[in-house]
């Protein structure tokens, strides 16, 4: 089976995988060397254009009959073109002896120095013109100055100066670079999964199928048929072998139905009916037929189908992570009377209070319609959320529409975690659920960093039309590849009863995980990386593009450190440590925000959040198990897992309106620093009530081993 289609199917994998690499990274290379190139004549040309521009209106003022040397408001009017035109540095304006008359950005003394210096452009091309520090202190400076000379009747009166700053060009220049090499990742993660998709569902699935049909066929047993739906050679090779166990099948049919009467002929009848009962006895032995000469169907293996569906949901909500709460501060005053900040944290709180009030009946719902028919639903849901926020330009709109966006990521994730639950048995469940999971951490990291640059590129609204769109593409890909089987079968998700809820409350060391473990996860979560990220290095004059680079760190770091620490935590028995130190870890990242108000807080927040949640969150998971197993047994696992999942849930509604608050009375950074001072003394008190814990014991047995002294 290895043989014949794993390894042949994971070379081809690999080889179409690295060809996509190669080709990207060319690409990604070639626009990497050439953005100088095309950064710096666009600039120039702007420049051009608005020098000629504000040399046409400088004579319009001199046809009016003001002398050239009394112009008035002109530098005035210069700072509102530096303001609306940030990518220019400087602008001024000479006598035809070079002499400053007026200057906005830089000061005249120092451009007089700088322009004596420099020699006449070449061809109109702009100058280098570097621009010493003032006596007041301050930097030096190099501009790219943009000289157009400007005449009234028919006499040359002066030129005008525009600057555009080298460093703003470098930036730039780094900016799109980054850009680039997120661009490359991301895509070639997204690469990764519809390959993953395409060459499962149409060669690794058949190829499988048909594996073990042959050694089915080869060891006697001939009950079951290949499903396979491709129509190239691997499909007609398992209709062939379809078609040999149907005959087969048919053949011994008939041989069980052909049986002689005993009676027919005497002693000789008896004989016959003997030989023919013996010989169906050994060909049962020997073999294995469909009993009624129907053969049944292979079980299909189609999680990796799952994982397309559930990257594809969560890309399309995830696309406005970057600039959610700066979106809301650019749209009109709604008057709701509440503080700037408050407001903003409001479509944040709505949409995760929306996502963890639905789950439950979500889950209903995927049970009765079917996996296919809640995923469809669910996406339109989605997308109308999605068009909502997008298409009003108001805030109410906005907050309806992420309200609305939340049923409808409800409704998907149910469905989604429903179909692993169909399509797995105990033995592979946990493979399932991490496919599942390793699905929403590359939604993590791709969503972000793509939003972000796209809402630098067409503008915040149409980002979530974006996000539309990709709904619907997903909801047509579901209506092909899924089945409406539902959920309800050992194992599968049930909604939490009040019995359950009743019993969990009584059980502190429950408690302590979800409310001093699960809900300060998911509040910083949505505290400090979906809201005050955005606004923290909003502040700091980030754009959109470099919020999302910062924020795909933390789905870097989960995808990729998460499975080793849940592996770590179970192979040392060590889950109380593990969400612990999770917690102590992300707290503190956040306290650095109390040493500096630069960036680098901001990133060591998010990558300390980053390592921190992918230390705990799957152990926070082998705990809950581990203390409630007296309660599972009582009602049942999903009910366990369906209450603590609604506690961490509503813990990361919180989170944005707690942080909104906080930053309407002590600003962005010191809320950055109370977020994290909350994690930091959470940890220590689920520390400490584990640590009392152990040394008690009730009839639950010992829910701490491994756990401190």
């Amino acid at each position: 089976m290895r043989e014949l289609v794993i390894v042949p199917i994971r070379r081809l994998f690999g080889f179409t995988l690295l060809v996509l690499l190669l080709s990207q990274a060319l690409v990604s290379w070639f626009a990497w060397s050439t953005i100088e190139e095309k950064i710096r004549p666009e600039l120039d040309l702007k420049a051009k254009a608005v020098s000629i521009s504000l040399g046409e209106k400088v004579k319009r003022a001199l046809e009016y009959g003001i002398p050239f040397d009394r112009l008035n408001g002109v530098e005035a009017f210069f700072d509102d073109v530096l303001r609306d035109n940030t990518d220019l540095g400087f602008i001024a304006l000479t006598d035809t002896a070079g002499n400053v008359l007026f200057a906005s950005g830089v000061s005249a003394a120092r451009l007089q120095a700088a322009i004596g210096k420099t020699p006449k452009e070449e061809a109109g091309k702009p100058v280098t013109l570097h621009v010493a520090a003032g006596p007041g202190g301050g930097d030096n400076r190099v501009f790219y100055d943009t000289r157009s000379p400007f005449e009234h009747q028919a006499r040359t009166l002066g030129v005008i100066h525009v600057g555009v700053d080298q460093a703003f060009v470098t930036a730039r220049i780094s900016g799109l670079r980054y850009d680039i090499g997120i661009v490359l990742l991301t895509s070639m993660l997204i690469a990764f999964e519809i390959l993953l998709f395409i060459v499962s569902l149409n060669y690794l699935e058949p190829m499988r199928q048909v594996a073990e049909m042959m050694a089915r066929m080869a060891r006697g047993d001939f009950s079951n048929k290949a499903v396979v739906s491709v129509k190239e050679s691997i499909g007609s090779l398992a209709e062939r072998l379809n078609g040999i166990g149907d005959r087969v099948n048919q053949g011994f049919h008939e041989l069980v139905h052909a049986a002689p009467a005993r009676n027919g002929a005497g002693q000789s009848g008896d004989n016959r009916h003997d030989t023919h009962r013996s010989l169906l006895q050994q060909l049962r032995a020997r073999y294995v037929f469909a009993e009624g000469g129907i053969a049944g169907s292979l079980v299909q293996q189609r999680v990796v189908t799952i994982r397309i569906l559930t990257f594809l949901f969560m890309f399309a909500e995830m696309l406005s992570r970057s600039f959610l709460p700066i979106y809301v501060g650019s749209l009109p005053d709604p008057g709701l009377g509440l503080s700037p900040d408050l407001v903003a944290s409001l479509p944040i709180t709505a949409n995760l209070l929306c996502v963890a009030l639905s789950l439950p009946f979500a889950g209903r719902w995927s049970d009765q319609l079917g996996r296919r028919s809640s995923y469809v639903l669910g996406a339109a849901v989605l997308m109308i959320g999605l068009i909502t926020a997008g298409i009003g330009g108001h805030f109410l709109l906005l907050l309806l529409g992420r309200m609305v966006s939340g049923v409808g990521y409800a409704i998907l994730y149910m469905a989604c975690q429903g179909y692993v639950v169909d399509n797995t048995t105990t033995t592979n469940r946990s493979q399932g659920m991490a496919a599942f999971v390793s699905a929403i951490m590359v939604a993590e990291i791709c969503a972000p960093a793509v939003g972000g640059i796209l809402a630098d590129r067409i503008g915040y609204q149409m980002v979530f039309i974006l996000g539309a769109v990709t709904a619907v593409l997903a909801s047509l890909l579901a209506v092909r590849t899924l089945d409406d089987r539902s959920a309800r079968r050992a194992g599968a998700p049930q909604p939490a009863g009040a019995s359950s809820l009743g019993l969990l409350l009584r059980n502190h060391r429950f408690i302590a995980v979800s409310v001093l473990a699960g809900v300060p996860a998911k509040l910083l979560l949505s505290g400090f990386l979906i809201y005050l990220v955005p606004v923290i290095l909003t502040g700091m004059q980030a754009t959109p593009a470099e919020i999302g680079r910062y924020a795909m760190i933390y789905g870097v770091l989960t995808l990729s450190l998460g499975p080793l620490f849940a592996r770590l935590a179970d192979r040392l028995d060590a889950h109380v440590w593990a969400v612990a130190a999770g917690g102590l870890i992300s707290g503190a990242g956040l306290l650095a925000i109390l040493f500096d108000t630069a960036t680098w807080p901001v990133l060591a927040g998010i990558t300390a959040l980053g390592i921190g949640q992918a230390l705990s969150i799957s152990a926070q998971l082998g705990l809950v198990t581990r203390v409630t197993q007296q309660e599972m047994d009582t009602t049942s696992a999903s009910s366990v897992l369906g209450v603590y999942r609604l506690i961490e849930r509503l813990g990361g509604a919180l989170g944005p309106i707690l942080a909104g608050t906080l930053v309407a009375f002590y600003g962005a950074a010191r809320s950055m620093a109370v977020l994290g001072g909350f994690a930091v003394v959470t940890a220590l008190l689920f520390l400490l009530v584990f640590a009392l814990g152990k040394r008690k014991s009730d009839s639950r047995g010992h829910a701490l081993e491994g756990g401190p002294a």
